[in-house]
């Protein structure tokens, strides 16, 4: 009733069909025909096989009667007719590979194993054999092992061989031995067995990986261990798992090591952390061995002691991709480093659920993750299928890069990892563990997520972030993410199929240091790059305007043209700051020109309406100078307006106005002494006003905005470069328009202040840019570029804020603003960098406060 029930759990497994006539099982004379012994499986033999097995076994004695009159052979009958083997159905075969033979957790005893030897005796297309977890002693194992000619994999784990390895050895010897992988685990061979089929291994050449794990192996086999590793270059495998090494036999076995071609061995649970000290010999292996990829030394009793030596000594090496110190005095880090601890905690079941590395396969092993992993620990690239990522960052598409640049990862508790100099590419390479990895940037003390890679909204605070010697909370509404997929990292040649290396070091952030602090000055500055208006410069734009007006023709006289030329040259910078003044109060789309309203504003405010000793100018006069002045524009080109009156107009109109006024009325004897009349009575004291210089040099060229521009120079460059493309042609250079530069300000949120008005966006951008010598024939005027946007930010920052605190915190306050423009990609700072200040402001504040209280 037993068997009966044994033979139903297997109904599920493959079945082994039998031939319709009984005797074809059975062996036949040398002049009879050839026996069918193969076994052939498909769906009609499969439906009735339990029918046809037992149907057999009421027929068996009147086959035995038929090979008995026929002189047959019928040992294998007379087996499977004895009363001690009941009958039942055996699950042998896989339908997918015929070749290879599965038995294992079958519990088969030597009787049913003799009978299956003697069936496949001449069964020569079986290359596996997995007898694993059987009966199985000397007797059978011997009888199974003449079968397995030609076989490719025999493994016999969990059963009780023992003599009968020596069959084993004897194959191994041979020429037509195969046999590559050999696993004899958990049988507890005795030492003077391990010992001799080493010392025939040792002569094979074959045989790939070698499993004696199990066996009670103590330092007595290490003599034929080690003579079985240095003279064998052909395994690659070695599995000693669960046995008696200890710290004597450890060194037996690295000295070994130092020249193998081994490429994985299990050392886990033995004791080798008892005896002798062991540590030096496995420092000297891993420095000269290059071969070995994965080492398990887990559950071994290793002492700190050790573990501090080993450590230093694993460090140099870069071949052990794969490393176990799980149970002992130190873990295994993301980075493969090991990390020695004083005190070895462990659960008590991690010896029960501790994972047996089986090569160097991926065993999709499963971890425990979180959104923010503190601490990983006793990490295995190979066994994990860790994969190899690229984190990078693109100037072009991630978002603008100042230095320094930090990556953070949420498997390394987004602790600061830094990416190196702009300049050498901002690229990290790191093995990331299987799941949902998060991260995102610290790009010059501003968290921020990359552009142009996958994110997601984040709602939870990222508290006490590391970043270089301080701890940060980020507040960032999105995080990057990847979905790493396990993957196998060792090809079947044991090769690695990836670039980052174990135990690398991170790179190391070194701030500048500058040992006597240097005076800050303009050429260190973020405005290095502006233009001054020098000698050279002023003389090239006043000689341009000079050929493109017709003052030449207004005044005859050579040597008086020539006088006049002088005096407007020597006033040519109040002249130009004043156009570019009234310019702003009327441009014409985005081209800079003063319209008929404007000039008459302007010389209202001049007076030279007004009547004094030396005359007057009717207002109708002044609008046909203007007139004049403007008339005869050059058609087709959009700089030059034909209602507006550009610079090199606004120098000559000078001209006609004090010819009119001077030399008509008879004051004046040349335009040269007009002009001088004109200068001194009315130009002179108003023109003075509206020198441009003045704010750069009072307010905005000081260390403090400087600063405060370096600090938060990230969002500087993301707020350029997102208003710097409507008017940009492909393959030039980006810049910002006037109209890019007020879709800004009122996405900020300034229009609904009451200190920004619509011209403060046209003063901010004309006054920033830099003087253009030809202004009719260039389209510079209209594009702003990076530098000369850092000063209109500046003299917004002014303008819109009434108070009377430094510039550098106006300018702070307004790129807070700008954090609402990116906040899907930028954390929003926890306090100012001007903090110290502002306390101070607020503290003067309140003391004022409570004084006009009482």
């Amino acid at each position: 009733m037993k068997i009966r029930k044994k033979a139903n759990m297997t109904r599920s497994l493959p079945k082994l069909p039998f031939q319709n006539k009984g005797h074809f099982i059975t062996q036949k004379n040398e002049e009879e025909e050839e026996l069918d012994f193969s076994f052939e499986l498909s769906p009609e033999t499969t439906k009735s096989t339990k029918k046809e097995f037992y149907r057999f076994h009421k027929t068996i004695e009147r086959i035995q009667e038929q090979n008995q009159f026929y002189n047959r052979n019928d040992n294998l009958m007379s087996s499977l007719s004895s009363p001690q083997i009941p009958p039942g159905s055996f699950g042998l075969f896989n339908r997918q590979k015929n070749d290879v033979l599965q038995l294992n957790h079958m519990k088969y005893g030597d009787k049913y194993m003799v009978i299956l030897a003697k069936g496949l005796q001449k069964q020569n297309d079986i290359k596996e054999f997995h007898l694993n977890d059987n009966r199985m002693t000397q007797m059978s194992s011997s009888e199974i092992i003449k079968s397995t000619k030609g076989a490719y994999k025999l493994s016999l784990s969990k059963n009780k061989i023992g003599s009968g390895c020596l069959e084993i050895g004897n194959s191994l010897v041979s020429r037509d031995c195969k046999i590559q992988l050999l696993n004899l685990e958990d049988n507890k061979l005795k030492e003077s067995l391990i010992i001799e089929i080493l010392d025939r291994i040792a002569d094979n050449r074959s045989l790939k990986i070698l499993n004696l794990s199990k066996n009670n192996i103590s330092n007595n086999c290490c003599t034929a261990l080690c003579n079985m590793i240095q003279n064998n270059e052909d395994i690659q495998e070695l599995y000693l798992h669960f046995n008696r090494l200890n710290g004597n036999g450890a060194i037996m076995i690295f000295n070994s090591l130092q020249k193998s071609n081994l490429k994985v061995l299990d050392l886990s649970q033995n004791s080798i952390g008892i005896g002798l000290d062991w540590s030096n010999s496995f420092n000297q292996m891993v420095s000269t061995n290059k071969e070995l990829i994965h080492f398990d030394l887990s559950f071994n009793k290793i002492s700190y002691k050790i573990t501090l030596n080993i450590a230093e000594g694993l460090k140099k090496n870069k071949t052990i991709i794969g490393f176990h110190y799980t149970g002992n005095s130190g873990y295994v880090d993301t980075k493969g480093f090991l990390i020695p601890i004083e005190t070895a905690e462990m659960e008590q079941s991690q010896h029960q659920i501790a994972q047996r590395i089986q090569g160097c396969q991926y065993i999709r092993q499963k971890r425990l993750r979180s959104y923010r992993d503190s601490n990983i620990k006793d990490c295995c690239w190979i066994c994990e299928g860790w994969r190899q990522v690229d984190f990078q960052w693109n100037p072009q598409d991630s978002g603008p890069a100042n230095d320094p640049m930090f990556l953070h990862l949420s498997y390394l508790n987004y602790d600061d990892l830094y990416m190196g100099k702009i300049e050498q590419g901002l690229r990290v390479q790191r093995m990331v563990p299987p799941g949902l990895c998060y991260y995102f940037f610290t790009n010059d003390d501003i968290q921020c997520v990359a552009q142009d890679q996958l994110h997601k909204r984040w709602p939870l605070p990222l508290n006490k972030v590391r970043i270089l010697d301080k701890k940060v909370d980020v507040k960032l509404n999105h995080l990057n993410y990847i979905n790493v997929q396990g993957t196998q990292i060792i090809d079947k040649y044991y090769m690695p199929m990836i670039n980052v290396q174990p135990r690398q070091e991170d790179l190391i952030y070194i701030p500048d240091v500058i040992e006597n602090k240097s005076i800050w000055s303009f050429p260190i500055s973020l405005f290095k790059d502006w233009k001054k208006d020098t000698e050279e410069m002023l003389d090239k734009c006043f000689s341009n305007d000079w050929n493109l007006s017709r003052i030449t023709k207004l005044v005859k006289d050579e040597n008086d043209r020539n006088a006049c030329y002088e005096f407007l040259r020597s006033n040519y910078q109040q002249i130009k700051d004043t156009y570019k003044h009234f310019a702003c109060l009327s441009p014409i789309g985005d081209v800079w020109a003063i319209s008929s309203l404007i000039n008459l504003q302007l010389l209202s405010q001049i007076k030279l309406t007004e009547m004094n000793e030396k005359g007057i100018i009717k207002q109708q006069d002044m609008e046909l100078k203007y007139l004049a002045t403007i008339s005869g524009t050059e058609k087709g080109n959009f700089r030059k307006p034909e209602r507006g009156m550009v610079r090199f107009q606004f120098l000559e109109m000078w001209i006609r106005i004090a010819e009119d006024k001077y030399i008509r009325n008879g004051i004046a004897k040349s335009f040269e002494e007009a002009l001088k009349w004109l200068w001194e009575d009315h130009l002179k004291e108003e023109f003075n006003k509206y020198n441009s210089q003045t704010f750069r040099d009072s307010r905005y060229w000081n260390e403090k905005c400087d600063l405060c521009m370096k600090h938060y120079k990230t969002i500087l460059d993301s707020v350029y470069i997102r208003y710097s493309v409507k008017k940009v042609k492909p393959g030039q250079r980006p810049f910002m328009s006037l109209q890019e530069l007020q879709d800004m300000c009122s996405h900020i949120g300034l229009n609904q202040l009451d200190t920004y008005g619509p011209n403060t966006s046209l003063f901010a951008f004309n006054k920033s840019m830099m003087t253009q010598i030809d202004e009719v024939n260039s389209d510079r005027i209209f594009q702003m570029s990076f530098v000369e946007f850092l000063e209109a930010f500046a003299r917004i920052a002014e303008d819109v804020d009434s108070r009377s605190i430094g510039l550098h915190l106006k300018i702070e306050q307004l790129i807070w603003r700008c954090y609402n423009l990116f906040s899907d990609i930028y954390a929003q700072p926890n306090q100012s960098y001007f903090q110290d200040e502002w306390d101070q402001i607020n503290k003067q504040q309140s003391d004022e406060d409570i004084d006009n209280y009482y």
